[in-house]
C-alpha cells in the first residue's frame, strides 16, 4: 500500500468510528448521563475522531504533500480510543487515579502521534519554502495567512488542552484551574471549532467557488482565535469568561454570514451545504444561549439546551455536512445511496437537536427524548451510508 493509500485507509477508520461514536452519544441522552459526561463522551467519540482523521488528509495537502508517516495515525486511532473509554468510565463511576491517569495518557499518546505525524510531515516543507502555504489562488493571500496562522493556533489549543487533561487527572496542576469543562472547551471551542472555521474558509471556496467578504472571514477567524483562551483559561472567572463567550458569539455569527453568503451565491445545490449551514446556524444559537448563561449566572439552566446545540448542532451536523462533500453518497452502488437519503439524516439529526434544545423551556422530558430517540435514528443512518460509501473506495 502506498504512503497515500496508508493516510486515507485511516481517515475512513476515523470517519467511522466518528460515525459509530455520534450513534452513541445519542443513546448517553436517552441515559440521562450528567452535562459534562456528555460533553467529554461527545468530543472524544465522536468529534475529534472525525477532525483528527480530515485533518491527516488536509493539512499536508495544503503544503502540496502527504503524511510523512502512514503508520502513526493507527496507533492514534487505537490508544485514543482506549484512552478515551477510561476517561469517561471515570466519570460516571469510582476508578482508581492509577487507572484514569493511565486512561489520560493513552489519550495524549494519541494527541502525540497526531501532532508528530503532522509535524514531521509539515515542518520540513515550510522551513524549505514558507511561501508555500500562501500561494493558492483560491483566497486573498491575506486571508489564506490568517486561516493557516489559525490552524497553527487550533493545533496549540489542542495541545494545551491535553496537558491540561493529563495533569488534572494525574492530579499534578501544571496548568491552573485545569478542569474537564475546561478541557472540554479547549478541544471544542479552541480545536474542533476553530478548525472548523479555519479550513471552512477555504473549503467553502474550493467546494462551491464562492469567496465570502473578507469582514466576515476575519471576524471569525479572529473571534473564534480569541474566544477559547478567555473561555477555557478562565472557566466562570469574571470578567475575562464572560468577555470570552461575546467574543466568541460575534466570531461565530460571523461565520454564519460567510457560509449564508456561499449558500447563497452559489450555483452549486450539494447536500452537504445543507449541513454546513444547519451547523452553522446551530452554532450561533448555543453560542448566544452560553453568553446568556455567562452573563446571567440565574440562567444557569439553560446549560441544558447550550450542550445539544453546539455539540450535535454546530459540531457534527458541520461534520456530517463536510462528510457528504468528501465522500458522495450518491455515487455510491448500495441500498441507501442517494442524496435524497443523506438530506433525510440531517433532517431528522437536525430536528432531534431542535427538540432536545427546546426541552428545558418546556421542562418536557419526553419532548428531549423524542429528539434523542430522532437522533439515534438520523445518525444510524449516516453511520450506515457513509460506512457503506467508505467500504466501496478500493484503496491500493
Amino acid at each position: 500500500m502506498n504512503r497515500a493509500g496508508g493516510v486515507s485507509r485511516w481517515t475512513h477508520a476515523f470517519a467511522v468510528a466518528s460515525a459509530l461514536g455520534m450513534v452513541g452519544l445519542q443513546a448517553t441522552y436517552l441515559l440521562d448521563w450528567p452535562i459534562r459526561v456528555i460533553g467529554l463522551f461527545g468530543l472524544l467519540g465522536a468529534v475529534l475522531p472525525m477532525t483528527f482523521g480530515m485533518a491527516y488528509l488536509l493539512l499536508p495537502a495544503y503544503v502540496g504533500t502527504t503524511l510523512a508517516t502512514p503508520r502513526l495515525p493507527g496507533v492514534h486511532l487505537v490508544v485514543s480510543y482506549a484512552g478515551a473509554a477510561v476517561l469517561v468510565a471515570g466519570q460516571l463511576t469510582t476508578l482508581s487515579r492509577a487507572l484514569v491517569t493511565a486512561g489520560a495518557t493513552l489519550w495524549s499518546i494519541g494527541v502525540a502521534c497526531f501532532l508528530a505525524a503532522l509535524g514531521a510531515t509539515i515542518v520540513p516543507v515550510l522551513r524549505a519554502d514558507p511561501s508555500v502555504v500562501i500561494r493558492g489562488r483560491d483566497r486573498p493571500q491575506r486571508s489564506t495567512r490568517a486561516a493557516t496562522g489559525t490552524v497553527l493556533l487550533a493545533i496549540l489549543y489542542l495541545a494545551v488542552g491535553t496537558i491540561a487533561l493529563l495533569t488534572r487527572m494525574s492530579g499534578i496542576q501544571v496548568i491552573p484551574s485545569a478542569t474537564i469543562p475546561s478541557v472540554v472547551h479547549y478541544y471544542a471551542v479552541g480545536f474542533a471549532a476553530l478548525l472548523i472555521v479555519s479550513l471552512g474558509a477555504r473549503l467553502l471556496v474550493g467546494f462551491y467557488h464562492v469567496v465570502p467578504p473578507r469582514l466576515l472571514t476575519w471576524g471569525a477567524l479572529g473571534g473564534g482565535a480569541v474566544a477559547p483562551a478567555l473561555i477555557a483559561g478562565s472557566f466562570w472567572s469574571w470578567p475575562l469568561f464572560q468577555v470570552g463567550a461575546v467574543v466568541l458569539a460575534f466570531g461565530i455569527l460571523c461565520y454564519l454570514g460567510m457560509v449564508a453568503v456561499v449558500a447563497l451565491r452559489t450555483d452549486r445545490r450539494r447536500i452537504g451545504l445543507v449541513g454546513v449551514l444547519a451547523g452553522a446556524f446551530a452554532g450561533v444559537g448555543g453560542v448566544l444561549v452560553a453568553a446568556t448563561v455567562a452573563i446571567d449566572g440565574d440562567a444557569a439552566w439553560l446549560i441544558e439546551a447550550h450542550v445539544p446545540l453546539v455539540l450535535d448542532g454546530f459540531l457534527l451536523l458541520t461534520i456530517i455536512g463536510y462528510a457528504y462533500e468528501f465522500f458522495p453518497i450518491g455515487t455510491g452502488q448500495f441500498t441507501g445511496a442517494s442524496e435524497r437519503v443523506g438530506l433525510a439524516t440531517i433532517g431528522i439529526f437536525g430536528f432531534g437537536v431542535v427538540l432536545r434544545a427546546v426541552e428545558p423551556l418546556f421542562r418536557a422530558p419526553m419532548v428531549g427524548d423524542a429528539g434523542a430517540t430522532l437522533g439515534i435514528v438520523g445518525t444510524s443512518v449516516y453511520a450506515y451510508v457513509l460506512t457503506r460509501r467508505l467500504a466501496g473506495i478500493h484503496v491500493r
